[in-house]
């Protein structure tokens, strides 16, 4: 057992022993003779060196250990333990303040200097007697805490028989290696509730509370990342219940429960952290930011939260505001926002604020302004704008809006992170959505919400909100009664002109109808929607939940001019796609599924729950639905430069895409798959990218659209199968076209496509001499050693030759025959952005042509007719045809 620096309290005596005899030797010495003399004095110098090796040898073995390898490393009954290099931590048996009687034991790591500040507890759900307890590493390779009776905690790693070492680091990290120095486990992988310097907050990692102050086991409070956004934001669940979170939303800069940066950046391992700090998930619920004070020698709490009832996340319910300042003896907390009212909820006889006054009934445009200090905004629409005004007209073009906040300054951090609402722009409540999570303080500081209401509502609470509003002077009754039936009758004339204007256009254009028959609509048509999204478990609460709004069709009809062919942008599998206005001048591409698409609900259901729970700079926004009758459709932001195809393959466009515009179009579809894959909460695989798929901003940034054909896997999943084989020929990956199998890696094979169409500026189905198809024609290329010959002509000024090598290969490596030789998005990205010397050498890829496809498709469907029903004949099919589905918006 290879020992260090343990406590043992014999070796001083073994020591006073033999200095004691060397002394009685010098003594007798003296009366001998000078030959003796002689004899002695070399017979003292080696007794001397014998004492100092055998000393230093006791000495290594026989102090607290910062390493040991395979054996019984601590004994509870000798009180060992393993300090680190450094004396910064110390790992062995301990036991609570609380515990008087010594009953419950437990393995932990602690601060050398504080050993009452716990960081790590291995057996926190089983505690030891006091005794025969040992930490082992056992003969199959895993740590363990065990007695003679059984084990209390285990690494859990697969057995294995090479020799392996338990380190202590001065960062608090007690690692297990194997003989060659390979790490295999480690603390920093599995916290209980600390997180130390040197660690990384990855999205799969969760700090669990202590039961209580002196109990160590397993919580009820769970600090995580957020799993929707991620980006420097995170939250605190209780019993799945989201009980805190530092974002996404609008907040003051001077709210002083914003998370630090101090905090922000420990938490994402940045060089600017000190090492002297720490963050605790607290048994109360508040996630703790310490640091150490040297000079007093203790911790010291520079930040939690949250700090008191207000700070919980929505603490007051939603269209509720929260106020800690407010005198809770003359006055709640928590307050209705103007226009809503305290109602009891039938299903849970507990009462929420609820809309009493009437909005969107007619032209009515006002809104009530307040300061808010924070207001949650994730899956609220986000739209960029210039000024306030321009933030009220959108508002103003959505159906029934409910809300906007215009944000003057944005973030370039969250632009590059992929955020929403990085930009400057305007935050829109749209029909169906509920403000949650407010939180108001004084008048003068604060984020402005305008919230639309009739003039008449007011706030009950002026301090913490302001209606720009003039208040005439006082009058006399008699004026005010006169000028009442005066204004009165102007406003009756005025409604029965408007209400024969409307008739006369909607009878014109067949566009409208009356009021109540608009309301009815709605209603209907949320039912509807929210019946047909039954099997993702959809209750009445959906609007809300989905987070997207719901558009009554006459206001779509009238944004696309009755869906005119002019206005018509393409065809797509599943219908036509038209442009429309709103009235705020707010472009949209309107999706309109067809009737006659018999595969078309399903794609409808996918996309309406999918897009609304993804949020991401390379994703196409989807802003709404529509559903009449047999009529379904979508409404997406618009893209100007339509799709990355009406570009690369035709011959005048394409030279406005240079090689530089080029990388960064297949960095930016890397990494809007890298958020599918592995970055939303959810794991999805599209089944369906291709470059009319891929559609372009204003400043020609791609974004994946068309989710219709995506598949969600739970949780680590990355491979599933289906009998209804549907996608378009050349994308398809040849596992998922020939026996159903679709994983991550069949998005890998279609991107690898693109890429090979991005840089050649051909189509997939492209044949020549040598090749039949583009695949074929890269690879035949590669061999012959000419693989910059599949770059386009028109870049041959424009290319950095290595990069444009770089994307050949990784093209090549995405389309190789076998799912597991090809790499992960992630490992795209790092062999596109970095100075790796040489890349894997690409196999043969899967030259699968048309025909050979349309036989394994034959073949796949009557498999399934003859062990199908009639209910689940011809579903295996092909969704599109070999030639393009027109052209995407």
């Amino acid at each position: 057992m290879n020992l260090s620096y343990i406590h043992k309290p014999t070796w001083e005596n073994n020591i006073n022993s033999i200095e004691n005899q060397q002394t009685f030797q010098i003594n007798y010495d003296i009366y001998v003779d000078s030959f003796s003399i002689i004899s002695h004095y070399l017979m003292m110098s080696f007794t001397k060196l014998t004492i100092f090796i055998f000393s230093a040898f006791i000495l290594f073995v026989s102090r607290h250990r910062c390493q040991a390898s395979q054996d019984n490393l601590l004994k509870d009954e000798d009180h060992e333990t393993l300090v680190s290099p450094g004396k910064v931590f110390q790992m062995g048996f301990f036991e609570t303040e609380s515990n008087q009687n010594g009953n419950h034991r437990y393995v932990g790591i602690w601060y050398y200097a504080d050993p009452k500040t716990l960081v790590w507890v291995a057996n926190r759900d089983n505690s030891l007697s006091p005794g025969s307890s040992v930490l082992s590493i056992e003969d199959d390779g895993n740590l363990v805490v065990k007695d003679k009776y059984r084990r209390y905690f285990t690494t859990g790693l697969p057995p294995s028989s090479s020799v392996r070492t338990l380190k202590l680091l001065d960062t608090g990290n007690a690692i297990l290696e194997d003989k060659s120095g390979k790490l295999v486990w480690s603390t920093f992988s599995f916290p209980t509730d600390t997180f130390l310097p040197g660690m990384y907050m990855e999205k799969v990692m969760k700090l669990t509370s202590w039961k209580s102050q002196h109990d160590p086991g397993t919580g009820q409070f769970v600090f995580q990342k957020d799993q929707v956004f991620g980006y420097n934001n995170f939250t605190i669940f209780t019993d799945k219940k989201l009980h805190w979170k530092s974002g996404f939303g609008l907040e003051s800069n001077t709210n002083p429960t914003k998370m630090p940066m101090a905090a922000i950046h420990l938490l994402s391992n940045t060089t600017r952290i000190p090492t002297s700090s720490r963050l605790v998930m607290n048994s109360s619920g508040e996630i703790q930011f310490y640091n150490w004070d040297s000079s007093f020698r203790k911790w010291v709490l520079n930040w939690s939260e949250p700090k008191d009832y207000c700070n919980k996340y929505n603490a007051c319910g939603p269209n509720s505001s929260c106020n800690i300042s407010r005198n809770v003896e003359k006055d709640s907390i928590c307050k209705c926002l103007p226009g809503f009212e305290l109602i009891p909820d039938i299903t849970t006889s507990e009462q929420t604020c609820k809309r009493t006054s009437t909005i969107c009934s007619g032209n009515d445009s006002n809104f009530l302004s307040m300061a808010i200090m924070k207001i949650d905004v994730t899956f609220q629409t986000f739209l960029e704008s210039r000024n306030e005004p321009e933030c009220k007209e959108k508002c103003l073009g959505l159906d029934c809006c409910q809300a906007y906040s215009y944000n003057a300054v944005g973030n370039p951090e969250l632009v590059l992170a992929g955020v929403p609402g990085g930009k400057q722009g305007c935050w829109i409540w749209s029909s169906g959505s509920q403000l949650v999570d407010i939180q108001v303080g004084d008048e003068t500081s604060g984020h402005i919400v305008s919230i639309r209401n009739p003039v008449s509502v007011g706030f009950k609470s002026p301090p913490t909100a302001r209606v720009s509003a003039k208040r005439s002077k006082s009058l006399s009754p008699e004026v005010i009664i006169l000028s009442a039936i005066v204004i009165l009758g102007l406003l009756l004339l005025c409604c029965i002109g408007f209400i024969c204007y409307r008739r006369r256009i909607n009878i014109k254009k067949g566009q409208g109808s009356a009021e109540s028959e608009s309301i009815h609509q709605f209603n209907e048509s949320v039912r509807q929607v929210q019946d047909l999204l039954d099997p993702f478990h959809s209750n009445e609460n959906d609007s809300q939940t989905i987070g997207i709004p719901f558009f009554a069709f006459e206001r779509i009809s009238a944004s696309t001019d009755g869906f005119s062919e002019a206005n018509k942008l393409g065809e797509g599998g599943f219908g036509p796609v038209y442009k429309g206005k709103f009235p705020g001048g707010l472009e949209i591409a309107v999706k309109r599924l067809s009737i006659h698409s018999g595969q078309g609900l399903e794609e409808f259901k996918n996309e309406v729950t999918l897009i609304a729970k993804l949020q991401h700079r390379n994703l196409v926004r989807l802003l709404g639905y529509c559903m009449k009758g047999n009529e379904k459709m979508l409404i997406y932001e618009y893209m100007p430069n339509k799709s990355l195809d009406a570009f690369i393959f035709d011959g005048t466009q394409s030279v406005l895409l240079n090689w530089k515009k080029r990388f960064e179009i297949i960095l930016g579809i890397c990494r809007g798959l890298i958020y599918l894959h592995q970055d939303s909460r959810l794991r999805i695989i599209h089944r369906d990218l291709k470059t009319s798929n891929i559609l372009l901003d204003e400043d020609l940034n791609p974004k994946i659209s068309d989710f219709g054909l995506a598949k969600i896997v739970n949780g680590k999943e990355v491979e599933s199968n289906t009998k209804r084989v549907i996608g378009t020929y050349g994308y398809m990956a040849p596992e998922y076209a020939l026996e159903g199998l679709f994983s991550i890696k069949s998005d890998v094979y279609s991107f690898g496509v693109v890429v090979l169409e991005i840089i050649s500026g051909k189509k997939k189905h492209y044949q020549c001499e040598q090749a039949i198809s583009l695949l074929n024609y890269a690879w035949h290329l590669w061999k012959e050693g000419r693989p910059l010959d599949l770059m386009e002509q028109v870049l041959t000024e424009s290319y950095d030759s290595e990069e444009v090598l770089k994307c050949i290969i990784v093209g090549l490596l995405c389309v190789q025959e076998d799912p597991d030789d090809r790499p992960n998005m992630s490992n795209v990205v790092t062999m596109l952005t970095s100075d790796i010397a040489t890349l894997p050498e690409p196999k043969q890829p899967a030259f699968l042509n048309n025909k050979l496809m349309e036989i394994s498709m034959k073949m796949i469907e009557k498999s399934e007719i003859a062990n199908c029903t009639k209910e689940c004949e011809g579903s295996s099919s092909i969704r599109t045809t070999e030639k393009e589905q027109g052209e995407r918006w």
